[in-house]
């Protein structure tokens, strides 16, 4: 595994949060009955209606997600709240929104900056090991 710089790592947690968003839901689909699928609508027996894409991670997002999911699981469970938190709400804007995580980990958005930049530098450290 390459060693990464603290830059790097912050690039490496929100590409993880965002093949995150992209894998399938956990949950397995059961069969619930056996009729067809009825549309719900007649617009969708229009042959130029096209189902919204949906898109699904490439296998190096999928490696680079296996690197992440394995520094993180060396850090402590706090640290890890943080960096995962903020790589998920990093997908919603171009950077993690610090005022909401700070509502969710009722703290300052200073404080949780400030955690997320200490879980990166831990998250530094630890990787060798």
């Amino acid at each position: 595994m390459k060693k990464y710089d603290v830059a790097e790592l912050d690039d490496l947690f929100i590409e993880a949060g965002r093949t995150e968003l992209m894998l399938p839901p956990v949950k397995m689909k059961t069969i619930t009955n056996s009729w067809m699928d009825i549309k719900e609508d007649w617009h969708h027996y229009n042959p130029k209606y096209k189902r919204p894409l949906k898109l699904r991670p490439t296998t190096k997002q999928i490696t680079r997600y296996e690197e992440a999911l394995s520094i993180g699981l060396k850090l402590p469970v706090e640290d890890r709240k943080v960096i995962w938190a903020s790589s998920i709400s990093a997908q919603r804007r171009h950077r993690p929104n610090w005022s909401e995580l700070g509502r969710r980990f009722k703290k300052d958005r200073r404080t949780v900056q400030n955690d997320y930049r200490g879980a990166l530098m831990k998250a530094w450290i630890v990787q060798d090991a």
